[in-house]
């Protein structure tokens, strides 16, 4: 009987931690993130929020690299905000570029860099 004790409650604990990584699900980004890493579960997802003048005419554009991908974006009053969702475990990267709507090929006023690290 001893012998069935020890490996039973081996098999619980592994089964109870497996694909615990103790990162969160859901993870916001504003402004006071930016050139900051963050942590995400696999199959999580980074909201990202960032302010902008829409009376100047102003616009986010972004970039994604390769494993990170837009589900989700909305565009409220003075804020722009995109739900972005990592493919895989791995580092991505979110970058966004402020730029005038009126003439999007001047150098952008403001940059915005994110790391996200899925685990």
């Amino acid at each position: 009987m001893k012998s069935l004790v020890i490996p039973t409650v081996f098999l619980v604990f592994v089964l109870v931690t497996a694909g615990c990584t103790g990162a969160p699900d859901l993870v916001r980004a504003g402004e006071e993130e930016n050139g900051s890493t963050v942590t995400v579960a696999s199959g999580g997802k980074v909201v990202i929020t960032l302010p902008y003048d829409t009376i100047a005419g102003e616009q986010w554009q972004t970039d994604l690299s390769d494993g990170l991908v837009i589900t989700d974006e909305q565009t409220l009053a003075g804020t722009q905000e995109w739900t972005v969702e990592p493919l895989s475990t791995g580092t991505f990267t979110f970058k966004a570029s402020l730029v005038g709507a009126w003439d999007p090929l001047t150098s952008a006023e403001k940059e915005f860099v994110l790391t996200i690290r899925a685990v």
